[in-house]
This record gives structure tokens, sequence and C-alpha cells, in this order.
């Protein structure tokens, strides 16, 4: 290996680099710019070019030289050990979603085909949106525009995705080494929050026993005694126990746990009986800081997990979460948004002008794949139904999910996002959670022969549903706590096309009457009623969505129409052209977002009420069924498969 790995060449110079993929046929990486730089190695934004389209990857360029020994191995090394930690996760469909996805590696001939070749790996892209990328990154923005940390729901929320991150991990027998707050990647907002375990570099898989030369690996102040002192016990899961601690005393109080600038000086203050409490950090939000009792049971619980003694401490992240997340809250139910960051983000100005944004095609449409419903997360990762199963995408191509088909009920009709890496699937008479690690629940319908075509919110709080029965009107169900209430059938409704939640207690309903003519209506199904809303004249509502964080809600439907609900209160406009609209969404900027027949259009309501075409494209003869948009990306869906992505401008100028 000595002899075919080199060091890397000025970053200037590799932009435009093509790297060709070396297992993957047709597959190209083209280098855009560098960001990020490190002892191991250089990072860049590249962009992936397939038969099947183009999508922004992270290219990792290893860099020799580091450790000790013959450095080109080690380079060599730092790739073999991340690609086989991450190619692991990759053997299940869908991936867990809280470790970053390992595309391709290989070695590049940067120097020529004579001279020694460079490690790289391919891995995915996480766009971290406006509160930055890595964890150390929005915990540094939520200082600066609030004054706090993380509050308590969004602490429970990273620490439920972290160990479920840790547990696939440690599943497919990995040892991370190195989490740390800057190797914690992130995107979306609120309850689309997703954090993501990355940086594999000095992770230990099983099978591969090298290390590096023997030196203590880690970052000063996260790394476990057992890495500083390697000749004592051997590392562990406990090892990333002890790490996560940190992390999360780091995410509640702005300030490191172990404050310190040499291995020596942390193994120190490791070996200390006391330990700074979370009341020491003068960024903690005020209402975990309030509740003096659960902060002495977190204090005394990260002490237990940062023990000097592997064997004291809890022995996986799920072990630490289970004890450690009913302290910070006292809820089952998704994260809300603090309001304090929530007005942060709103009063921001958009990042950027849309005419200068960048549409790439992510798959072509036009294929014999028939989408009938989709659901996104925000890392741009898609489940599906067709009619001949589930599909995932996995943010650079379609993949079969057998292992989903199998552990479903037949015949699912829908596919809705319930959370992070979990899914709300419905159909003949039944609805289901779906997660990464397999189906979680199961409930019936309360008469056999319903069929589910809708479901939103939560089985453990409030669920809505509704359901058809044939030759009768459509049922509004609601679902509280596990227990059924009593349904509402829709008289004079001939199909339900969407149901959105709105807000904790409310949803919006839309669809078609039975007379002609397209309705929208509000259900309270704990109060059993059902609003009717003023609309426009449209033929019918086809879909929508909805932000119940801030009580917002999108319709839209034919002749242009588009009905944005504030609370109670209904907006209409109209796309120009009148098209029969088929998708709509909102990111966290308040902007809208809608689509019809191979075109998108925007609207920023705060500042401009019209409406505005951005991307169009008429070879697209299905109609786009589904957006995801965010902050400074959106990605939309057609019905044949077709992926269409716009990003603010950051590739390498011509």
């Amino acid at each position: 290996m000595a002899d075919r790995f080199s060091s890397i060449p000025s970053p200037k110079t590799l932009s435009g680099t093509l790297i060709r993929s070396e297992v993957q046929p047709r597959v190209s990486y083209r280098l855009e710019r560098q960001i990020g730089e490190g002892g191991m190695g250089t990072a860049f934004l590249a962009l992936r070019q397939a038969p099947d389209g183009v999508s922004p990857v992270v290219i990792k360029m290893v860099r020799s030289g580091f450790g000790t020994g013959p450095s080109d191995a080690a380079a060599g090394m730092v790739v073999l050990k991340e690609a086989v930690a991450l190619g692991r996760l990759n053997e299940r469909v869908p991936p867990t979603p809280f470790v970053v996805r390992l595309v391709d590696t290989g070695a590049a001939e940067l120097h020529g085909p004579s001279q020694p070749a460079t490690p790289w790996l391919a891995v995915e892209y996480v766009h971290g949106g406006i509160e930055g990328t890595t964890l150390e990154d929005r915990i540094a923005y939520s200082v600066e525009r609030t004054g706090v940390a993380f509050d308590a729901a969004r602490a429970a929320h990273l620490v439920r995705c972290l160990a479920a991150g840790m547990l696939a991990i440690h599943g497919v027998g990995v040892i991370h080494r190195d989490l740390t707050p800057g190797n914690i990647l992130c995107c979306g907002f609120g309850e689309a929050e997703i954090f993501k375990i990355s940086d594999f570099g000095i992770a230990r898989p099983q099978g591969l026993a090298a290390t590096f030369g023997g030196v203590p690996v880690g970052t000063v102040g996260y790394a476990a005694p057992e890495q500083v002192m390697p000749d004592t016990v051997g590392v562990g899961t406990y090892t990333d126990v002890f790490s996560l601690a940190c992390v999360i005393y780091f995410a509640l109080t702005g300030q490191h746990y172990f404050e310190a600038a040499t291995p020596i000086a942390a193994m120190t203050l490791m070996r200390s009986k006391k330990r700074k409490s979370i009341l020491d950090g003068k960024h903690v939000a005020p209402e975990i800081r309030q509740r003096a009792e659960a902060c002495r049971a977190i204090d005394q619980l990260l002490a237990r997990a940062t023990s000097v003694e592997a064997d004291r401490r809890p022995q996986e992240g799920q072990d630490l979460a289970a004890t450690l997340v009913p302290l910070l809250i006292e809820s089952s139910t998704p994260l809300r948004p603090a309001r304090r960051l929530m007005n942060s983000l709103l009063n921001l100005a958009p990042p950027g002008d849309l005419t200068s944004w960048l549409w790439t095609v992510r798959h072509p449409p036009g294929g014999d794949r028939t989408v009938l419903s989709a659901a996104w997360d925000v890392d741009g990762r898609c489940l599906s139904l067709t009619p001949q199963g589930p599909v995932f995408w996995d943010g650079q191509s379609w993949v079969d999910a057998r292992e989903v088909a199998a552990n479903l009920p037949g015949q699912m009709r829908f596919v809705r996002r319930y959370e992070a890496g979990g899914w709300l699937v419905g159909g003949n008479g039944t609805l289901a959670v779906y997660a990464t690690d397999g189906v979680r629940e199961v409930h019936r319908a309360p008469q056999p022969d319903l069929t589910f075509t809708h479901a939103s919110g939560r089985t453990d709080d409030l669920l809505a549903a509704v359901a058809e029965r044939r030759g009768a009107p459509p049922l509004l169900f609601a679902m509280a706590a596990r227990r059924w209430v009593r349904p509402m059938q829709l008289d004079g409704v001939a199909y339900v096309a969407s149901l959105l939640r709105l807000e904790d207690t409310r949803w919006l309903v839309c669809g078609r009457l039975t007379q002609g003519g397209g309705f929208a209506a509000i259900y309270t199904p704990l109060q059993w009623e059902l609003e009717y809303l003023p609309t426009p004249r449209t033929r019918a509502f086809v879909g929508g969505a909805s932000e119940p964080e801030r009580h917002l809600g999108l319709l839209v439907g034919s002749n242009g129409v588009a009905l944005r609900i504030e609370g109670k209160t209904p907006t209409s406009s109209i796309a120009e052209g009148e098209p029969d609209l088929t998708a709509g969404a909102m990111d966290v900027l308040d902007r809208e977002w809608v689509a019809s027949l191979g075109r998108l259009w925007m609207r920023d309501p705060q500042r401009d009420s019209t409406w505005r075409a951005v991307w169009s494209d008429a070879s697209w003869t299905a109609p786009l069924i589904s957006i995801m948009a965010d902050a400074g990306m959106v990605v939309a869906l057609s019905a044949d498969g077709g992926i269409v992505e716009g990003r603010a401008g950051w590739q390498r100028k011509k």
C-alpha cells in the first residue's frame, strides 16, 4: 500500500478535477470546492455524475503524513476503516438516517498514472441550512441568536438521534471513538431536524485490528480515558457512551464538559471525583435551569456516564438515553422549536435570489415506476409506495425496499413521515409505524371493511385518519393515546385528497364535494367538530403541506388555486396561468412552493404576494406530486419517479 498513495495537491489545483469511480460504472465525481480541512485530510464538495442524474456529495481526500509508521499506509487505512464502517450500515434498506451514508470509495491518480494515488471517500452531502451543518455550528447559532443553547425538547431529540445512530454503528461491530460536536452533522428544523454521526476515520470495525501505531486517538476532552491511556482497558461501546455524555453537556450548556488543552490535562479532570454541573453553564435554557431536581439527576447521570471506570458507565447509548430523556421532557410527543429560535429565523432575509439557484435532475422522469405516495425526510431521502411495492430514494438512486415490504401488512395505500427515520403507512384496514429497525406498531381499523387513505399525527398522542368504505361517504377517525374515538362521516364529500396536521389538536382536510367543487375544512377531533372554510372556486383541492409549529397550512388545487391557512384564517392566491396545481410545500423561511406539470413556483407571502415560476421543463410529462423544501434547497418528485432539485448556488464558477 505504501507505494500506491500520496499526498493531496493544492485545493485550488484540484477544483474542477474529475475522479472516476472504480466500482460504479459510468459514475464520476467533479470536485467543486474545498469545504473543510483537518489533520487527516481535506473535504471537498463534489458533484456525482451518473446515468440516472446528478447529486452533491462530499469527497474526503486523506493526507499522508499523520500518525506514526508508514504514512501512506496510514492514509489508506483511514479510508478502509471508514468504508468498512459505513458500508456495513448500507446493507439495510432504508439505512439509519442518523449516520452519514457511504456513497463510494477509491484511489485517485492526482499526479498522473505514473505517480502514487491518493485515497478518497465519498459520503452523503448534508444540507445544514441557516443554523449550520455541525452541532457545534448550531449551538453557536442558538447562543448568538437567543442567548441559550438547546432547550430541553431539542436536547432530548438530539439524544434520541445519536443513541439510535450509535446503536446502528455498534450493531455492525464498529466503535466510533471520536464523537464530538464537530463530528455530528445536522439538517432540518424543529420536529424535522436530524442529527447524523460522521467522520469514522479512527473508528475500529471488527476484523480491522490496525491502529495508528499505538498513538492515542480522539479529541481532547471527548476521548474516553481508555483512549488516552490505551494500555488500560480496551475500547468498547462504553467508549462512545463517554463521548456522548460530553456531547450532551455541550448541547445543554454551550461549553465543554472537560475543558482541557492536552490529553494529560483532560485525564486529570476525568480522574477527579468532581464534575461540572449543567447549572454552571451560563447558556442553559431557563426552562431547564428552573427544574433543580431534574438538573441534579442529569448531573449524576453524566458523571456516571463519564466515569474513569468503564464498567460503571451505561454500556450503550440507548441505556443512557432511556434514563436521560425523561429527565429532560415529560412527554413522548415530538419536539417543538423554542419560540425564541423560531422568531430569530423568521426575521432573516431569504438566503439569496432564486434566480441564482442551480437546478439539477437527480433522477430522470419517464421510467416504468409509478409513485402512489411518497414521504420525505429532510436529509433528502424518500420512502415511496408503488404498485410493485415500496421503493427508497437514498439520495442518489431508487432502490427496492424488499425488507420494508416483507415486514409491512399488505395493500398499503399511503406513506407519511412520522419522525426522523420513521414512517406512518396505511391501507387495507391497517395503520403501521415503520422505522429503519422494523415495524414498531400495528393498529387495526375499528371495522374490518375500512381502508385507510390518509393519516397524520402521533399514535402515542393524537392522530387523525381518513377511511373509506365501498358505497359510503369518507369517515374521519381519531386515535387518542392509541385508542380509537367516535368517527365522523363526511356527508356530501366525494373524496378526501389530503389530511394535514395544522397544530396539536387540529387538522386540515381537503378534497372534492359530491356536487362538484373543492372543499377545505378544519377538523378538531377532541371536540368532534368540522368547520368548512371559505375557498375560491376550484374543481378540487388535491394536496398541500403544513407547519404545525407555526399553525400554518397550504392547500393546492385546480385552476391555480393555493389556499394559505394561518390559525383559522384562509387567504387565497392564484398561480400565473391558472394551472392545475398538484403539490405544495413551505420552508422554514415561510416561503411557499407549488407545482404542476413540469413546473415549480415560489412566493414569499411576507414580502411579495405574487407567484414566481422558478423551474420548468416541458419534457416532464407526469405531474410533480411531492415537494420537500428547506432554506436554500427544494426537491420535487414526479409521479413517474423523476426528481429535480434546486439549491442556492454553491458550484464552482465556470
